[in-house]
């Protein structure tokens, strides 16, 4: 086989801890952000700002990394064209103006955003809220202590 014209194929293989051993490291201050998060937060350093990203340049695993960093909780909103970086406050991401404009008009998606406190993610009363008021039937949440992902929609009975 020709080297020069094989393409790069990437297979991984890794623990089913190794995504929450990570996250627990940036956590605990023992590591840090790879460049392309670090980069993510740089754009995004302070609670409520948000910034364009290129479609589908972020995944959700990114905003469990960055909450294991600030704590803070993030959302990931895509539109057809662009991503949306979101950092919230411990407790929540709050969008107001143009952001909340663009979701209640489906011109973005809310695709998940981040828990910091939770093993096991749970969406709240306003997680489930949120999505019926953007008309929107599924999203994700993710813990930034373990990496674990929950989907679920707007209805506050489903488990």
């Amino acid at each position: 086989m020709n080297n020069r014209k094989r393409e790069k194929t990437e297979i991984t293989l890794a623990s089913s801890k190794s995504l929450q051993v990570s996250l627990q490291a940036v956590r605990n201050g023992k590591a840090g952000l790879d460049t392309h998060r670090q980069a993510m937060l740089n754009r995004v350093p302070m609670q409520g700002d948000w910034a364009r990203f290129g479609h589908a340049s972020i995944d959700i695993k990114d905003l469990a990394y960055l909450t294991a960093k600030t704590g803070d909780e993030f959302s990931l909103l895509r539109g057809k064209k662009e991503d949306i970086l979101f950092h919230g406050t411990k407790g929540n991401c709050n969008f107001t103006g143009a952001l909340a404009d663009l979701l209640k008009a489906r011109n973005l998606t809310l695709v998940g955003h981040s828990h910091p406190g939770e093993p096991i993610p749970k969406p709240s009363m306003e997680d489930r809220e949120a999505l019926k008021n953007i008309g929107q039937a599924r999203s994700t949440v993710i813990s930034a202590m373990t990496g674990i992902t929950v989907d679920f929609g707007p209805d506050r009975f489903e488990v």
